[in-house]
């Protein structure tokens, strides 16, 4: 069984790890999860956000984890307030675990994201982890090279 693992892990990683090519439709599940995050976002509403981010485990809202999840999500929201989002790939799948690329939006700044979801026992998908640095400071403008052209 070890050598079967071992050949089906080789094989995946030989074609490319297993990524569904450029531009592949991503699964329902995380893609929804990644809408309602950011529509709690744009509303500002906090406390959604808490019940849509967390881990396999469940929730932040739900397990109270980590010890500071409310401060984490507010940086996350710091970071995110007047943009807008849209999924544009499924860049890894397995089973409990999905990394989509979403294109965030702000003025005159359109960046891609890795937004890293997992999957509760429940079957529900929780916004685990966003490349937030890639965004730059909050408030400030974008760096010259990840600022849109015109038209």
């Amino acid at each position: 069984m070890r050598i079967l693992t071992t050949i089906s892990l080789t094989a995946i990683i030989a074609c490319g790890g297993g990524n569904p090519p450029s531009g592949a439709t991503p699964s329902p599940g995380p893609t929804l999860a990644v809408e309602q995050f950011m529509r709690a976002v744009a509303d500002s509403n906090l406390v959604r956000m808490t019940e849509l981010w967390g881990t396999s485990s469940g929730s932040a809202a739900e397990t109270g984890k980590p010890a500071d999840y409310q401060r984490r999500v507010a940086v996350i929201y710091t970071f995110l307030r007047g943009s807008t989002a849209r999924v544009m790939a499924e860049v890894e799948r397995s089973k409990d675990k999905s990394t989509l690329a979403v294109e965030v939006s702000r003025p005159d700044c359109r960046k891609r994201l890795p937004f890293t979801l997992e999957r509760t026992k429940d079957d529900r998908w929780m916004v685990t982890s966003i490349e937030l640095g890639a965004l730059g400071t909050p408030g400030r403008p974008c760096p010259p090279e990840d600022q849109r052209r015109p038209g």
